[in-house]
């Protein structure tokens, strides 16, 4: 065996034990609002983040966020590495609001999932997650660059129909587009249109035009980004829409309010009031990952 494949071989051995060395390590917690650093034990820290991400939820859906949330808190551990921190406590991450948000039900979660979390190639994946799908969820490929994200197949769901958010709409007046497009450097635009999808039909690519026929094309996540910063957040609600032009305004009809990759919340929960267990629900939304112990 040379050299290469064997230091490969023992970095494949070793991933176990950093990830179980990893997990009993005490979370450092970025504040984001003092800048200071605040030490969590990994399963308080689960129990703690379970309220604010999900909310009330049944058991299966509560059991199903805390795999997801220790899966991500051990796959992003070096995040904010240079503010001496794996984490922090607003969305960048996952919304930490102190040990006290945690609940007798979210405390219930975390200790009868204690140890479990979502693998994908022998190591632990950053597991996304995020609030409605609106039918059909996304692959993390098809939303982020970062080559970390796992694969994760897109798939169909009818749990979310229906449920608040799972349909929006909102006007772009034609007056506001140039402030939307400054956002990528291009002011001159009066005119917008989709330029392409992905594969589970969210929206790729937009294309600001300008009079002369210049354009400008942006990715749909930066577009959804923009706009937020813009109008705020309940404003473009994902990439899952379609453009209708009229004299005003620009009139964008959706789908789902979040990234759309991963764990649909609101699924989620609709899922285990139908009586579907954790492991159902991890097995749909994470299709193409497993749930192993880390000390199995």
């Amino acid at each position: 065996m040379n050299r290469r494949l064997f230091l490969t071989v023992l970095l494949g051995l070793a991933a176990p034990f950093r990830a179980v060395a990893a997990a009993a390590r005490p979370r450092r917690i970025l504040r984001l609002k003092s800048g200071a650093v605040e030490e969590v034990p990994l399963e308080d820290y689960v129990a703690a983040v379970l309220p604010p991400e999900i909310g009330r939820a049944p058991a299966a859906a509560l059991e199903a966020q805390a795999v997801a949330a220790r899966s991500y808190a051990l796959a992003r551990a070096e995040r904010h590495l240079e503010d001496g921190a794996d984490l922090c406590d607003g969305t960048h991450c996952q919304v930490f609001r102190g040990l006290a948000a945690a609940t007798e039900d979210s405390r219930r979660a975390a200790a009868a999932t204690q140890g479990f979390v979502l693998t994908q190639g022998g190591r632990v994946i950053a597991a996304p997650f995020h609030a409605v799908c609106g039918g059909r969820t996304a692959r993390p490929r098809d939303v982020w660059d970062d080559e970390e994200i796992p694969e994760l197949a897109s798939v169909e769901d009818d749990a979310c129909l229906g449920v608040p958010g799972s349909t929006w709409s909102f006007a772009i007046p034609r007056a506001a587009l140039p402030s939307l497009s400054s956002s990528f450097g291009f002011p001159e635009a009066r005119f917008l249109e989709v330029y392409g999808h992905d594969a589970s039909g969210r929206v790729s690519m937009v294309r600001f035009v300008a009079p002369g026929g210049q354009s400008r094309i942006a990715r749909g996540f930066e577009f959804r980004r923009a706009a937020s910063e813009i109008w705020g957040w309940a404003s473009v609600r994902s990439t899952d829409f379609t453009v209708e032009e009229t004299r005003p305004a620009y009139l964008l009809s959706g789908r789902g309010t979040g990234h759309g990759a991963g764990m649909c919340q609101a699924g989620a929960i609709v899922r285990a009031r139908r009586g579907e267990s954790r492991d159902a629900i991890l097995s749909l939304y994470y299709r193409g990952a497993g749930v192993e112990s880390l000390r199995a």
